[in-house]
This record gives structure tokens, C-alpha cells and sequence, in this order.
């Protein structure tokens, strides 16, 4: 019985402490519409992998373009 109670205690340890941190720091890949001409001036901030703040996930999808870079979505609100 001991056993078996040491064995389920370890697994749950296990599970819990795998979660998915490693899917986070990939971040996510912005909504973008298909064709990025301008953005709104909503500010909804969000955090991109490349450690700086973008007022809206649009502002995000503009300066991947205008860059020629693919900054994703690390965070909703700012870094």
C-alpha cells in the first residue's frame, strides 16, 4: 500500500510540474489580416518574442511585414 500511495504521489508531482513551458515560449502566431495597410488605434497591448511591446496584435502583423521578420506572440499586455 505504501508503495502504490508513493508511486501515485510522484506521478501527480511529475504532471504538474511538466505543464506546457515550452509551448509558451514559443509564443503564438498573430491574427494578421490578409492584407496589412493600416491598424487601428485600439490599444490592446501585446508582448512580442522579440521582447518588445506592440500597442495591438495589427502592429505586431505590420512590423512583420515591414521588417521581413516573424515575431509572434509571446504575451497578451505588454513585456
Amino acid at each position: 500500500m505504501k508503495i502504490i500511495s508513493i508511486f501515485l504521489l510522484s506521478a501527480l508531482a511529475l504532471f504538474s510540474l511538466s505543464g506546457n513551458t515550452r509551448a509558451n515560449c514559443l509564443g503564438r502566431e498573430a491574427v494578421c489580416p490578409s492584407d496589412v495597410n493600416g491598424c487601428p488605434r485600439i490599444y490592446n497591448p501585446v508582448c512580442g518574442t522579440d521582447g518588445n511591446t506592440y500597442s495591438n496584435e495589427c502592429m505586431l502583423c505590420f512590423e512583420n511585414k515591414k521588417r521581413q521578420i516573424q515575431v509572434r506572440v509571446l504575451k497578451s499586455g505588454p513585456c
